[in-house]
């Protein structure tokens, strides 16, 4: 091999040499002829060279210019100019021969700028240029970001105050505002008062927020409802209507819907209509209390169940059961049964999975499942064959006949989450610009009731369809409360970087070099030593398999599993910027 030393080369030769390099790196472009002429050989927007007349062009664009010779600077800046005027400031690098562009403040939209130099001497050894430059570009037109509605929660009673907040995805360079109509049952001033009546996002923020307090009021009114909607949005939008529908109640209450199903079970018919509810106060006559169904959604038909003059303490769960579905229900939950502190059973407990519930304090409704008005059939809360689960305030839903020809819940298509303390709730294999190998090797679990000790769990990866490796990973001693989420990642430092704040969400999170997993391996969660619930199958690789995390994830919503496909994130820094964001942290 040939080498060729060019250490003695002149300065003459070394400017040559430049504009050779630059001309031969555009290969789609005309060759540019070899003078020793003062003249701009590139403009570049950030890594992209560009051509004049681009289109596009951010407000807050890094512009570079590239010259055959290094730049007297006190002539250039003397010289050069924009129109329109904008706010600028000029940096060069160790030749001189690049000059950067960064705009103090944000341009214009949607407005066509011009560079401009004229003809004259700029060189550092007096190089001239010999025709004029000038250059054209378009800055981007704005677009409104999409604006999302969200409360700190969708109940609150008397005295208590919620947030609302409006978000945006990605923070601009304008101010977001927008306007709040209020609508429903509850009356401002009277029931409850806000703190402002708009929301204003800054510039250079994603969020903005009002409080929203419940005022104190005397009378027995029962739930109230409160509607929030927004108009005249500036320099934002709805991508799809935004509305909040909030419950304003009187008082916090004792007692409250857990859950609701209709189940099928060993075959197609329903034979499983149950109402669960908790306890969240001592209650000392629980029959001040009682059940009506809507039907149909025909409207309320008042108040039909009572139930029993007996005390319940805090924590206590109850099941109110059909009489004539209560054995197989029994059978059907196994151990799962004995955990109800209260089971109650009645006759007349006769609904179908598109019925709504009104829960009764006297002759007062305090919570409703779905709408009185409206037959549940094809609606999101509809539970025909499967469950509805409330948890940390929010409901879930479990796919429709989910249930059907299973003989225990834990051989279904859908445990009920009650019987599943611990249960799968994700499972990753990312990879992304700079996880490496491991970073996104992780399994998130996430608590349906309070557990004592922890470490009765355990985990376990069957790696390649070689069936079951047993426990691989128990987790730590020590409590977590109901509704928490639980991270076991390879490399908890690298996934939290490439989650940024979604990572906060995880109550706890947990080390283990047990998380070996590739996107074509089972996971399995052990309750001693018995399996309680596979990801995928132990006994097949997941290549080509729905199931398949490949270089993503999958993730439960309800009792379904989601997926975000295969090596989806592999050009992403963050989950939120990727083919593919983390289900959990949208």
């Amino acid at each position: 091999m040939k080498y060729l030393n060019i250490s003695w080369l002149p300065a003459a030769a070394w400017t040559l040499l430049l504009v050779v390099l630059l001309a031969g790196c555009k290969k789609d472009e005309e060759a540019l002829p070899i003078t020793n002429d003062f003249r701009v050989l590139q403009v570049r927007n950030g890594n992209n060279v560009i051509a004049t007349g681009a289109t596009a062009i951010s407000v807050i664009a890094e512009l570079k210019l590239a010259f055959s010779h290094g730049v007297d600077a006190t002539a250039f800046e003397q010289a050069f100019s924009m129109t329109p005027a904008a706010n600028y400031t000029l940096s060069y690098d160790a030749t001189k021969s690049f000059v950067t562009i960064n705009f103090s403040t944000p341009l214009a939209y949607a407005t066509s700028y011009t560079m401009a130099l004229p003809k004259g001497t700029y060189g550092t050894q007096g190089e001239a240029s010999t025709s004029d430059f000038s250059f054209s570009f378009t800055t981007a037109a704005f677009n409104a970001p999409g604006v999302t509605l969200t409360s700190s929660d969708l109940n609150f009673f008397e005295g208590e105050t919620i947030t609302m907040t409006a978000s945006i995805a990605t923070a601009i360079l304008e101010e977001v505002t927008m306007d709040l109509v209020f609508a429903g049952t509850a009356i401002a001033g009277t029931d409850f008062t806000v703190s402002s009546n708009s929301i204003t996002i800054a510039a250079g923020s994603t969020s903005g927020s009002v409080d929203i307090t419940a005022l104190n009021d005397p009378d027995l009114e029962g739930a109230e409802t409160l509607e929030i909607t927004l108009e005249n949005l500036v320099n934002g939008a709805e991508s799809q209507p935004q509305r909040l529908d909030l419950t304003l109640g009187d008082l916090p209450p004792a007692l409250e819907i857990k859950g609701v199903m209709s189940l099928k079970i060993g075959g197609t018919g329903t034979n499983g209509r149950a109402i669960h509810l908790r306890v969240k106060e001592d209650i000392a006559d629980l029959s001040d209390y009682g059940i009506g169904i809507a039907n149909n959604g025909g409207g309320s038909d008042g108040r039909e169940i009572d139930f029993p003059a007996v005390s319940v303490v805090t924590g206590d769960d109850i099941l109110l059961v059909r009489d004539v579905d209560e054995a197989g229900l029994a059978t059907y939950f196994g151990a799962c049964y004995a955990d109800f502190d209260q089971v109650i059973i009645s006759d007349g407990l006769n609904f179908n999975g598109d019925d709504p519930f009104e829960l009764y304090l006297g002759a007062i409704v305090i919570e409703t499942f779905g709408d009185v008005e409206v037959s549940g059939t094809g609606l999101e809360w509809e539970y025909t064959g499967t469950w509805a689960y409330k948890l940390n305030e929010q409901w879930e839903y479990a796919q429709i006949d989910c249930s059907a020809n299973s003989t225990t819940s834990l051989s279904s298509d859908c445990v009920y989450p009650f019987c599943m303390p611990l249960q799968l709730q994700g499972v990753l294999a990312l990879l992304w610009d700079g996880s490496g190998t491991n970073g996104g090797k992780a399994v998130q679990l996430r608590a349906n009731r309070a557990i004592a000790d922890l470490s009765q769990y355990s985990l376990g990866v069957a790696n390649n369809g070689g069936g079951t490796d047993g426990i691989e990973f128990t987790f730590p001693a020590g409590g977590v409360n109901e509704g928490d989420h639980i991270m076991v990642s390879r490399e908890p430092a690298t996934l939290a970087a490439y989650f940024g704040g979604c990572f906060d969400g995880f109550d706890l999170v947990v080390q283990s070099d047990a998380m070996s997993q590739n996107g074509d391996d089972a996971i399995e969660l052990f309750d001693g030593m018995d399996v309680i619930e596979t990801y995928g199958d132990a006994n097949v690789d997941g290549t080509g398999q729905a199931w398949d995390y490949e270089g993503s994830w999958g993730f439960k919503v309800g009792s379904r599993w989601t997926y975000g496909g295969t090596n989806c994130a592999t050009t992403s820094t963050t989950t939120q910027t990727s083919a593919c964001p983390y289900a959990f942290c949208e």
